[in-house]
């Protein structure tokens, strides 16, 4: 997304809207807990690594296979967060000043909905991330490495 008002992951970075340095976690769970935890006194220092670098652990009970996904260093892995702006509408329905317009009250889809650059917030960036899955090897950890360099063979080709 080039044009005026993109924004550069190092722009962020450099302007203070993440903290460093953090662990992210990919856990196989859903959840509509919107608040905070410690997640560091309630799962990762209970991390077992083996061997092999297969990470343990569990959550609730249920055991947790994981693996640490290192990036190439061209990469790194960002968690955003949005501001809760309201959509602003024109006159017949027009979308106005980078916002959709919705006219129901209940949550749009994510296609109707639009965020431009100053309305998201980095919280952490890392150049790593866990990713868990319940009692199994965590086979999406594979996938992400194989597009991450087939990414970089298309994009970074001299």
């Amino acid at each position: 997304m080039e044009g005026q008002n993109s924004v550069s992951l190092p722009d962020l970075v450099s302007e203070g809207q993440c903290n460093a340095p953090v662990v992210i976690h990919s856990l196989p769970v859903k959840t509509n807990f919107r608040g905070t935890t410690d997640v560091t006194v309630n799962f990762t220092q209970h991390t077992v690594r083996g061997e092999g670098g297969e990470l343990r652990n569990a959550l609730r009970g249920r055991t947790l296979m994981g693996r640490e996904v290192i990036l190439p260093s061209s990469y790194v892995i960002a968690c955003a967060s949005f501001t809760n702006k309201p959509p602003i509408a024109e006159a017949g329905g027009r979308k106005s000043g980078g916002a959709a317009a919705c006219f129901d009250t209940t949550q749009p889809s994510s296609a109707q909905v639009e965020a431009a650059a100053g309305d998201m917030r980095i919280t952490a960036v890392a150049e790593s991330f866990c990713i868990w899955e319940h009692d199994k090897k965590p086979e999406r950890s594979e996938m992400v490495t194989q597009w991450l360099r087939l990414s970089n063979d298309l994009h970074c080709y001299e």
